[in-house]
């Protein structure tokens, strides 16, 4: 009569079996959890670069001056890092040509005007550097990446003013040397700047608008202010060895200052 039991060997092939299976189970998961994960870095990553997109417009739909292509911009010292041009490596910008929107606030009632750029930093350079909350984290398979940051800074209220507030002859260098972060994981070169037209008046000093003059003239004054800016933004990011762009298209965005001068008089002394 045949044994029913169950033999060693086939116990051994059952456990072999089942180490099999739960093998697949954790592997099908650890793949799910990691889809999710990305899924919900393209989300948050979206949303951060569309809420950083606005922001920089309403900077630029609240300018009285918005610096022309051809300026040059020195911003802070040579040794800050947060103002260093992740092309040039130095701490000068070249408008139109950098990857920077600078311009300038009205007086408010405090009667000082505001400077601020929006312009791309190094991540790797930039988390080398920094220290507590002002680091974005280490993330070395992303160290190539870029941070967009804004740069503010009030102009002394003590320098020639015109009638509408701006400062006589506009400055092309400012002495802080600290900028602050507004998204993280921008593709190199992913932050892209056009400045289609410049702030021109007719022959009755209506204010009309123009190609822009280049290089501008000099000393740069308020009548040689861009007009209109396009920007676009592109996330990116590497996980899993791979980079993925987010979102798949560029983040584009338009604004125009509604604080230009309507008339040349609001901006000349005579």
């Amino acid at each position: 009569m045949r044994n029913i039991g169950i033999t060693l060997i086939e116990m051994l092939i059952a456990a072999l079996i089942g180490v099999a299976i739960l093998a697949l189970i954790a592997s099908g998961l650890k793949s799910g959890s990691e889809s999710l994960r990305f899924v919900q870095n393209n989300q948050l990553l979206t949303e951060d670069l569309r809420n950083a997109g606005n922001l920089v417009s309403d900077y630029i739909a609240t300018a009285a001056f918005v610096y022309p292509p051809g300026v040059t911009l020195t911003i802070g010292s040579s040794g800050g890092y947060t103002v260093r041009n992740p092309n040039t490596h130095t701490n000068t910008w070249r408008i139109g040509q950098d990857p920077a929107i600078a311009l300038l606030q009205p007086p408010g009632a405090d009667q000082r005007v505001k400077f601020i750029m929006i312009y791309p930093l190094n991540r790797g350079w930039v988390v080398g550097r920094a220290s507590g909350a002002e680091n974005p984290g280490p993330d070395p398979a992303n160290n190539d990446k870029w941070l967009l940051y804004v740069y503010e800074e009030y102009l002394e209220s003590n320098t020639p003013r015109l009638p509408n507030g701006l400062p006589q002859t506009i400055p092309t260098a400012l002495s802080r040397s600290s900028g602050n972060l507004l998204a993280d994981y921008l593709q190199p070169g992913g932050f892209v700047v056009r400045l289609e037209e410049c702030l021109g008046f007719d022959e009755s000093g209506l204010a009309i608008r123009q190609p822009c003059p280049v290089p501008p003239p000099t000393p740069l004054q308020a009548q040689y202010s861009a007009a209109r800016v396009s920007f676009a933004l592109q996330g990116e990011i590497r996980q899993g060895g791979r980079d993925s762009r987010i979102p798949a298209n560029p983040l584009s965005f338009q604004a125009a200052p509604r604080n230009l001068p309507a008339r040349l008089g609001e901006i000349s002394r005579d």
